[in-house]
């Protein structure tokens, strides 16, 4: 698996892919979803993409973001990753530092885990040493993901669980607890 940013050469792959998420009505966790559901333009996507990476970005409900794609060996886009570069109250309670899904047809065969650890990676290389992750109280499937790329369960915050992974391995205290110091 190849994960990297989205091009305009991967504008009719993405765009079917994303065709398989609305025809299976499942949501596209880390690939903007709110944006895609008003404008449905994969170059005005891709213009906020990289808007969203500048620190000018970054406000009082918004931080720099980078976007992700996951593809397999035949160049197959398998899902969305987006890794949020810092923290505020949404991202803190409901959103986390990553959001990722896998396309529907491609679920089942590990490629979340493997996904979330390469998006983990871009974290840390990102100045990240410790990420936040949340998954709906009701998805077993990413819950299960989270776990196995390290989450440490924190707590449950509006129906959302929260994670967090420790990307230098130091996962001693709760990181609500850091956060707070």
């Amino acid at each position: 698996m190849e994960l990297r940013r989205p091009s305009l050469a991967d504008k009719d792959a993405v765009l079917e892919m994303i065709a398989e998420f609305e025809a299976s009505n499942s949501c596209m966790y880390g690939g903007a979803v709110s944006f895609w559901q008003k404008n449905k333009n994969y170059e005005e996507w891709l213009e906020l993409a990289v808007r969203k990476e500048r620190a000018e970005y970054r406000s009082s409900d918004r931080v720099p973001s980078v976007q992700y794609l996951s593809f397999d060996e035949t160049g197959l886009p398998l899902g969305f990753l987006s890794l949020r570069l810092g923290m505020n109250e949404s991202i803190c309670t409901k959103f986390g530092h990553i959001g990722y899904s896998i396309r529907p047809s491609k679920r089942r065969q590990g490629l979340a885990k493997e996904q979330l650890k390469l998006g983990l990676e871009e974290a840390f290389k990102h100045g990240l040493d410790c990420v936040l992750i949340t998954c709906n109280v009701n998805n077993e499937g990413s819950r299960r993901t989270i776990l196995a790329t390290g989450g440490v369960y924190d707590n449950t915050i509006d129906g959302n669980e929260r994670y967090w992974i420790d990307l230098e391995g130091k996962n001693e205290q709760s990181q609500t607890t850091r956060m707070e110091e």
